[in-house]
């Protein structure tokens, strides 16, 4: 059984489609992806709800700190995932099912490896 990986991927992030990268072979067919008009716009209680839906894992993919087509979006977001890392934990799950990683634009491989890496975190937390 594979990991229920969720996303959520700035519009100017992941050039691809989730189908595509299905299709392909390169995502799990479980995993789902939500663009958002600017990473910046996602809330905590987004991510939180997205491990009630049954995800196993939880990530962002921003555009690079410096790149940001919203300015500050990405740094708004990674604080984001920061509070929601802490909630977590204090649930007792593991910090590591939430993460941010930082994608250059149009860019869709570094979102397939943090799918992967998403998926190593999961199997290694149990």
């Amino acid at each position: 059984m594979s990991a229920r990986i969720k996303g959520f991927c700035c519009n100017y992030t992941a050039s691809v489609s989730v189908e595509a990268l299905k299709e392909a072979g390169l995502v799990p067919e479980d995993f789902e992806m939500e663009r958002l008009p600017c990473s910046g716009r996602l809330e905590v209680p987004q991510l939180l709800e997205a491990f009630e839906q049954g995800a196993d894992a939880v990530f962002v993919a921003g555009c690079m700190i410096d790149e940001c087509h919203n300015l500050s979006g990405s740094r708004r977001a990674s604080k984001r995932v920061g509070q929601a890392r802490k909630i977590i934990e204090e649930l007792g799950m593991d910090k590591g099912l939430v993460e941010m990683f930082f994608v250059g634009r149009g860019e869709t491989g570094p979102v397939v490896e943090a799918v992967r890496e998403m998926a190593s975190r999961v199997e290694h937390a149990g």
